[in-house]
């Protein structure tokens, strides 16, 4: 569905229809804000939209060079910087296809205010915690000839209870015009190992749906509050079960026994390869289409932007993984965390294989 259209509020949620009189870059310029004013005005209502929250953000310096020699020399081909961390990549991607977003982020000094900055130029609503520490740089070295990333990040700035707190005062002021919030990422040092779950309990208590995306202790106490939607990889899979999917056999039953914790939807990423889907004992495989690859940095938040929207929107599981998995794949096409295009999406949508396993 292309984002064009006018745009109305029904029982709460944000639709499109008669997408012949209206265009998106319209409502983009205008800025969200102003629009949710105007529609609050015109209906009573506020529209609701998809939120993030990215503890630790960062500046992504993405390098592309030919191949990565360890302990030499290596001449970088080009260089792009962009706002990023994983909720961040996902109100991009969001933003970019047309549908309503807003981040919610912690930054500090000269590298916060240009993250940012730079996402305001993006007309993405942020807001954000101040901290004392600088937002971290995290460097993406894309080896083109290799078809390979090599990461290294920074551990981000100490956050304090404090920071923390007030974080948590924008989420209980915020959250009940969320219709979802994608709470996604690594937590910053000083970070309690269950405040994640602290997140997912206060966004739900206002009547948010939850999307946690997050890895190490985060996740595992995270999952303790029971988020409506996770999305966990192989390494993340044995972190939280004690050992690691190899197999469609190990897929399946990683699934099942996540769903046993209480968790509402399962989202099992496998790279390239695709991924998995259970929710109310039902579980889908989704196979890409295959695509040439710039880079894989951001492929799995476009996966989750697509998978939430698609929910939200009330798809089938089968078609809501098959857009995930559509996003994730044109998002390879991409340079650095640069969100793909929607209509990209929509071309790769039909080519998505989805098989059902229960």
């Amino acid at each position: 569905m292309p984002p064009t259209g006018n745009f109305a509020i029904d029982n709460n949620r944000f639709h499109v229809f008669d997408r012949n009189t209206f265009s998106y870059p319209l409502l983009q310029g205008l800025g969200l804000f102003f629009y949710l004013q105007a529609e609050k005005k015109e209906t009573g209502q506020v529209m609701a939209v998809i939120a993030t929250i990215t503890l630790n953000p960062s500046i992504d310096r993405t390098l592309e060079i030919d191949r990565l020699v360890v302990g030499g020399m290596n001449r970088v081909k080009s260089k792009v910087d962009h706002p990023s961390g994983k909720g961040i990549n996902v109100s991009r991607d969001l933003s970019l296809w047309g549908f309503p977003t807003e981040a919610l982020t912690m930054v500090g000094g000269d590298s916060g205010r240009w993250l940012v900055q730079a996402m305001e130029e993006q007309n993405i609503p942020v807001d954000f915690v101040e901290v004392e520490g600088e937002t971290r740089i995290n460097v993406k070295i894309w080896a083109a000839k290799e078809n390979q990333s090599t990461e290294v990040n920074e551990p981000g700035p100490v956050v304090t209870q404090r920071e923390l707190e007030e974080l948590l005062a924008q989420v209980r002021a915020k959250a009940s015009r969320w219709d979802w919030v994608v709470i996604s990422g690594s937590a910053p040092p000083g970070t309690p190992p269950g405040f994640y779950a602290e997140l997912v309990k206060t966004a739900r208590d206002q009547g948010a749906q939850t999307a946690l995306d997050a890895s190490g202790a985060a996740l595992r106490e995270g999952l303790k509050a029971c988020p409506d939607l996770i999305k966990p990889n192989e390494t993340e899979v044995r972190d939280i079960l004690g050992w690691e999917p190899e197999d469609e056999a190990g897929a399946l039953r990683a699934i099942e026994e996540l769903l046993s914790l209480g968790i509402g939807c399962v989202m099992l990423t496998l790279g390239k390869a695709g991924g998995y889907v259970g929710r109310n004992g039902e579980i889908w495989q989704g196979i890409p289409p295959e695509v040439d690859v710039k880079t894989t940095v951001g492929c799995g938040d476009a996966a989750l932007a697509g998978m939430v929207w698609a929910l939200r929107e009330g798809k089938g599981l089968d078609d809501a993984l098959a857009w995930a998995m559509a996003a994730g794949a044109a998002a390879a096409t991409t340079w650095g965390t640069e969100p793909p295009a929607w209509s990209l999406v929509d071309e790769l949508r039909p080519k998505v294989k989805c098989i059902r396993h229960r």
